[in-house]
């Protein structure tokens, strides 16, 4: 149970790190989707290689866009407006992000756009060496993404990482359909076509496309012992570690 542990935890934070960004943005709720691996390039592969990256900007996105706004204020704007105006500025931004270092000289250097600039500037260089790095790797190393047959890299769960959200998500049994429902609702993973609608009705996808991807998930749930099927339109995922208990 610990590496189960240890998957959905990093699956969790990676998604706290992204809501926390699509919060200072203002942006759609958070999403992924994501290719089962075909054989072969798929409209699905594309857009899960754009999810990925798209959701690999965000943070740097929402880290600008906060350290930004505080140019927006009207705090600001009296600054400009004043005597000194780096001076102020400068204060403004000592006392919201601790910077710059009033005992370095070269940083109170320059126009109040400056100022800001520098500041985003060397924010980036942070955060690309620490905060910055918690989606590309902890996706690759909880086995979220990979770049499997493909120089982009793209949401494509591995079979360990498929276990555990079953584990997760499945008390003794659940319908196939329902189970992609969870995924999508608890976790924002984007698989089967009644997902993938907003891609389908903008024309991104067929509807096929996604119902293909969805029937690759249940193949490979199906050889991995976690999904049984009872007849043509009845599927069932089985949690591993709960189906011989009395229903």
């Amino acid at each position: 149970m610990s590496d189960h542990l240890v998957a959905i935890t990093g699956l969790n934070l990676i998604l706290y790190q992204l809501d926390r960004s699509r919060e200072v943005l203002g942006a759609l709720p958070i999403s992924m989707v994501c290719e089962i691996v075909s054989p072969k390039k798929s409209v699905v592969r594309d857009l899960s290689a754009d999810s990925f990256q798209t959701n690999n900007a965000k943070p740097e996105q929402a880290l600008e866009h906060y350290l930004r706004a505080t140019g927006h204020t009207q705090e600001w704007r009296s600054a400009l407006e004043s005597d000194e105006p780096s001076l102020n500025a400068a204060e403004i931004l000592q006392r919201a992000f601790d910077w710059p270092d009033s005992d370095d000289a070269d940083e109170l250097r320059g126009a109040p756009q400056e100022l800001m600039d520098r500041l985003v500037e060397k924010a980036f260089v942070r955060h690309k060496q620490h905060v910055g790095k918690v989606h590309a790797t902890w996706a690759r190393l909880i086995g979220l993404s990979s770049r499997r047959s493909s120089r982009r890299v793209r949401y494509a769960p591995t079979d360990r990482l498929l276990k555990t959200l079953v584990v997760c998500c499945v008390g003794r049994r659940i319908e196939f359909k329902d189970f992609l429902i969870e995924l999508h609702q608890r976790y924002g993973l984007i698989i089967g076509d009644q997902q993938a609608r907003l891609f389908i009705d903008r024309g991104d996808a067929d509807q096929e496309d996604f119902s293909d991807n969805a029937r690759r998930l249940e193949e490979r749930l199906a050889s991995l012992g976690l999904l049984k099927r009872l007849s043509d339109s009845c599927a069932y995922v089985e949690n591993p570690f709960q189906r011989d208990e009395v229903a």
